[in-house]
């Protein structure tokens, strides 16, 4: 017989079968640079640039990432520690989640995404360093790298030409010749203008600084290369609106005070991961404001209303392209005495549930709950569902006497809010555009527990240390774990994404979650190192034959001719496969590990959409003055895209929010 919980997800989904949705609408301004996708947002940055020549395109990407808004509007990133965090793996190296759920961070989020964003570029190749201190990004073009800093805005240029046509130098000439930075200055505090271009590092020009910027570089020692991708691919920001669901995104915090707040888990359990420094008047309580202009985050919900009466039990999935803060659930309900309702949350996909609450009656009315609280802090607390991109939500009537009639969830997130199509005075022309009719489901994988996620481990062991870990090998032979993916509801399987960092771990360091930097690990591989090897393996059948598509290489090519000893071997894998046979509804994706280990595992499955529906609405809030305005756009046939126009009043415009709305 169906377990309960199952068939009442079984009835739920079947009867989802027959509504329509709507597939990642996604509205900007004409000419706005599009960051939902790292090759649209390249291209508009060319465009915007009128860049185009390498050396042109590659210094467009540098000055579009400035951290101080004073040098590029809309000044899309800024400079704050402590608030691109998410737990397990740590900071956030993402690109896709830094561009959208973020829009801030340190060196070290920067840098790789400046590596994403190049690479999507078109660019033949480009690559992280680590400066002990400081990380910095080169891209290679003319046939050799060159350094661009958007994290403390300068770049080199070599010679005593023009600096916007000059080469510009790469990390390793600067560390075999400090004079290549030092020699732009008259004075501790004078650059010579005709030698840069500006910004050239203001901070530590006003600071009189510089030398000690040089000297990161010129330390070689303790700088270290990264040969293979630096960022962490794998996130999109698909999502799938249903009928009854909509989408609020606003241009600023909801309400003051609301963020998604990291929390760092450690061995005295849950803590709040940023740090208050006073010197610079960095407060928590602040939230991640920017601390040299006006510029925030901002927030937004996902609110879906669904009528399950006479379902039962039920779960209904709930995915979000942005960093979930919180969720909310309301439930109509009536509740004999004694009988009660029941709501729990699951982040790992039905593997395990956390409760939410529940309530006996009689009742007859709303009930609300929210996702069990883990943590609460001075500055705020850490839930559930917290820092997390997607969850499950059960709802379970408990004996005869209880009922649900309808559920209403509502889902809180962080945004960049300059990403959002911003409406000026005057007319706006604005371009609405949808994605593939595709439902895309990430899966996620817990590494400290991994039997309970793989299909099949073998030879593989969970090395824990400072509250941080990875999966490795018990010995020299190969270890390998090997997931099962299948699509929604016993679905055809489109495609699927499978990476995750692989660890060739060289001189005892490994990754460090809390610094993006370089820890000491008691573990030590007994494979030699030449013969250290890891690989990424798909098939049809659990026994296979698998087709492999990525396997590591320890004998590193150099591009540039010019190799590099001091290397933190921790290549980012990311594949997507699209050569799904007609019928197939599940895949199995192998890790295979030799002397090499593995400390995250990114995995996501597509699968056909269902029927399409036939409108969306799209509404623009905004004020003039002290007169809230608006503007309703019913876009018919939502897979198509299209254009169309706002006409905001001559006065000044604030923005207020974004609505996508699929209707019932």
């Amino acid at each position: 017989m169906m377990p309960e919980m199952l068939r009442g997800l079984l009835i739920l989904l079947l009867a989802g079968t027959i509504h329509a949705q709507v597939y990642s609408p996604h509205v900007t301004r004409k000419g706005q640079v599009d960051s939902s996708d790292l090759t649209t947002l390249a291209r508009g940055i060319y465009e915007q640039a009128h860049a185009v020549t390498e050396r042109q395109k590659a210094e467009a990407i540098w000055r579009f990432f400035l951290t101080d808004g004073r040098f590029v509007k809309p000044g899309f990133w800024y400079h704050i520690a402590g608030w691109a965090y998410e737990e397990p793996v740590g900071e956030v190296l993402d690109p896709v989640k830094l561009l959208n759920s973020y829009g801030f961070g340190l060196c070290y989020h920067i840098a790789p995404l400046l590596e994403a964003v190049y690479d999507a570029g078109g660019f033949a190749d480009a690559r992280v360093w680590f400066l002990t201190g400081h990380t910095v990004a080169e891209v290679f073009y003319e046939g050799a790298y060159h350094y661009f800093d958007s994290d403390m805005m300068g770049y080199n240029a070599m010679g005593d030409g023009d600096p916007r046509k000059a080469n510009v130098a790469s990390v390793h000439q600067i560390e075999e010749d400090g004079a290549i930075v030092l020699g732009k200055l008259k004075g501790p505090r004078d650059v010579d203008a005709k030698r840069v271009d500006y910004p050239w590092y203001p901070a530590d020009v006003r600071e009189a600084a510089i030398d000690g910027l040089a000297e990161l570089f010129t330390t070689k020692e303790d700088n270290r290369l990264f040969p293979f991708a630096r960022y962490a691919p794998g996130h999109a920001m698909n999502f799938v609106l249903r009928p009854g669901e909509r989408m609020i995104c606003y241009f600023r915090p909801e309400e003051p005070g609301l963020f998604y707040l990291p929390y760092k888990r450690t061995e005295k359990g849950w803590e709040e991961f940023p740090q208050e420094v006073a010197q610079y008047q960095i407060r928590t309580a602040d939230g991640p404001r920017s601390q040299k202009d006006g510029r925030m985050w901002s927030t937004g919900r996902i609110e879906y209303t669904r009528d399950v009466a006479g379902v039962g039990e039920v779960v209904i999935p709930v995915e979000s392209p942005y960093v979930i803060i919180d969720a909310k659930f309301g439930l109509d309900v009536e509740l004999a005495s004694g009988q009660p309702v029941a709501v729990a949350t699951s982040t790992d996909g039905g593997k395990s549930w956390e409760d939410a609450g529940s309530k006996a009656g009689p009742l007859t009315g709303t009930w609300e709950a929210e996702p069990k609280l883990l943590a609460r802090s001075a500055h705020g607390r850490l839930t559930a569902v917290s820092g997390r991109y997607g969850y499950l939500a059960k709802i379970t009537p408990q004996g005869e006497g209880a009922r649900v009639k309808r559920v209403k969830i509502t889902t809180r997130f962080e945004m960049n809010p300059r990403t959002l199509p911003a409406l000026d005075s005057g007319t706006n022309e604005l371009v609405y555009r949808a994605g593939a009719r595709e439902e895309r489901r990430e899966v996620p994988v817990r590494l400290d527990v991994v039997e309970r996620f793989a299909r099949r481990a073998e030879n593989v062991q969970f090395v824990e240390e400072q509250a941080q870990g990875f999966l490795a090998p018990r010995d020299a032979k190969p270890a390998e774990v090997t997931f099962e993916l299948d699509a929604p509801e016993g679905g055809e399987i489109a495609g699927f994404t499978a990476g995750g960092r692989f660890l060739d771990m060289r001189n005892g360091e490994a990754p460090d979650k809390l610094t993006a930097e370089v820890r000491k690990t008691a573990w030590a591989s007994n494979v030699r190192p030449e013969e250290r090897t890891a690989s990424l393996a798909w098939a049809t059948n659990p026994d296979g034959p698998y087709t492999e598509v990525w396997r590591y290489d320890p004998e590193l090519k150099w591009k540039d001719g010019v190799a590099i000893d001091r290397t933190l071997r921790w290549p980012e894998v990311f594949r997507e496969v699209r050569a799904m046979a007609p019928g197939t509804r599940r895949v199995y994706v192998r890790y295979r590990l030799q002397g090499v280990a593995l400390d995250s595992v990114r995995l996501a499955v597509m699968s056909a959409g269902r029927t399409r529906s036939p409108l969306l609405e799209v509404t623009h809030l905004w004020h003039e003055g002290g007169a809230a305005r608006s503007h309703v756009e019913k876009i018919a046939e939502p897979w198509r895209g299209r254009e169309y126009m706002v006409k905001a009043g001559t006065g000044a415009v604030t923005n207020d929010a974004v609505i996508y709305e699929c209707a019932r």
